[in-house]
């Protein structure tokens, strides 16, 4: 059931049109959305055309007052004028509200262009908040990302090197389930597991993308974040020598070990790359097949990732993902650890959110086709989540209430011809 969210400020000329236009563009699929004022005034021509430069047209809206409200059930309120608490109104039967101020663009000195530019720098602190809020998509600065990409790539690093695992533990620690053990779990059968070459399959997933994977002789498919090659492997025995299969992954010490494991079997229709998935080293609409398995969630900047692989894809394409998404927010402290990332918590974000970004990036068809609770004792073994656990003296009893709340899935989407 949606959610009724009205949007506050005095006039209902700008700030509060914008809020209602870009929540119903972005996330119109789980809200409801409407704005009001204490009077009326023409909807603001500059707020309009800075909608329209990011694709939204809210030229048809039109200017409301709160009366028109009045014994209408609203979940939640939202202000937004500057001084918020003090100055915009109240609706008392909302259920929740929030007073969030924004500087009202229109009193910005000077030219057009540059009042033009204010109501650009208030549009997008809207943007900001209301991804943050709503879409739960917390914007990053860049000096965070490349945190979180290098203590991801350490993390991974040391699993290559022999080490205790990240998102799924491995066989070194105690009381851990083995690799075997873990991938019995979450979906790969023991004719997959015997079919690829040891040292492949380090228990690092969250389910089996190839298991709804349609591959085709000749295929060219493209493994997100293919660590020691496992699922590159399983794919590799599917298009034949006529097709290839690249992995890219941003750990060198996960790509020497992929390929030392290509070699020792002879297998030559795989190729692994370094680099990064929000940039992939790979020419566009080049692949027929994009896999991913418990790496995107790892990513500070999905939306980015998304839009990769559609370039990449082929017309007819297709996505087919393993990942991890939340049914509700995790508690704070671990949404601010960058070390809560390496255990596969962190980065994770809510099913519809997560949804919203693959069809943000232009993909129609996307659908969940299997869905469950990710298994809680591979939280609990997973060395990575102890070390967590610890640094955030979290009890282990809490992270299995954390456990309710995440979800694997398995997700396919297709890049429309």
């Amino acid at each position: 059931m949606k959610q009724t969210v009205l949007f506050i400020c005095t006039a209902n000329a700008a700030r509060s049109q914008m809020a209602e236009g870009y929540l119903r563009a972005k996330y119109g699929k789980r809200f409801d959305v409407f704005s009001a004022g204490t009077k009326q005034a023409r909807v603001s021509s500059r707020a309009i055309a800075v909608m329209q430069e990011i694709g939204i047209d809210i030229s048809h809206h039109r200017s409301k007052v709160l009366d028109e409200f009045k014994g209408k059930p609203i979940d939640i309120a939202v202000t937004l004028c500057d001084n918020a608490h003090a100055v915009c109104p109240v609706v008392p039967s909302a259920k929740k509200t929030i007073h969030k101020g924004f500087f009202d663009p229109h009193l910005t000195p000077g030219t057009d262009e540059e009042i033009l530019a204010g109501y650009r720098r208030v549009r997008d602190e809207i943007v900001a908040w209301i991804d943050e809020y709503f879409g739960g998509i917390k914007k990053m600065n860049e000096k965070e990302s490349q945190d979180i990409r290098e203590m991801v790539r350490k993390g991974y690093a040391t699993v290559a090197e022999g080490g205790c695992g990240c998102c799924g533990p491995s066989s070194c620690c105690t009381g851990a389930d083995t690799a075997e053990q873990i991938s019995g779990k979450i979906g790969y059968s023991s004719e997959e597991m015997d079919a690829v070459p040891d040292g492949a399959n380090l228990g690092l997933g969250c389910g089996n993308p190839l298991a709804h994977s349609a591959i085709h002789e000749g295929d060219t498919v493209l493994d997100l974040g293919s660590g020691a090659g496992f699922d590159c492997f399983l794919a590799s025995r599917k298009v034949g020598n006529t097709g290839r299969v690249i992995g890219v992954d941003m750990t060198p010490e996960m790509l020497a070990r992929a390929r030392q494991n290509a070699n020792k079997a002879g297998i030559t229709n795989v190729e692994f790359r370094l680099g990064e998935i929000e940039s992939l080293p790979v020419a566009d609409c080049a692949v027929d097949l994009i896999i991913s398995n418990c790496v995107i969630n790892l990513s500070p900047d999905k939306a980015r990732v998304f839009s990769e692989a559609f370039r990449v894809l082929k017309p007819g394409g297709t996505l087919m993902i393993s990942d991890i998404v939340l049914e509700r927010d995790l508690p704070v402290a671990v949404l601010s650890s960058v070390a809560a990332y390496v255990g596969c918590l962190a980065g994770a974000v809510r099913k519809g959110v997560y949804l919203d970004l693959i069809r943000g990036a232009g993909f129609s068809e996307v659908a969940v086709l299997e869905e469950s609770t990710y298994p809680i004792e591979l939280m609990v073994n997973d060395p990575t989540a102890q070390a967590v656990l610890a640094n955030l003296s979290i009890p282990k009893e809490e992270l299995y209430q954390i456990g309710d709340s995440v979800r694997s899935v398995k997700v396919r989407a297709v890049k429309t011809k």
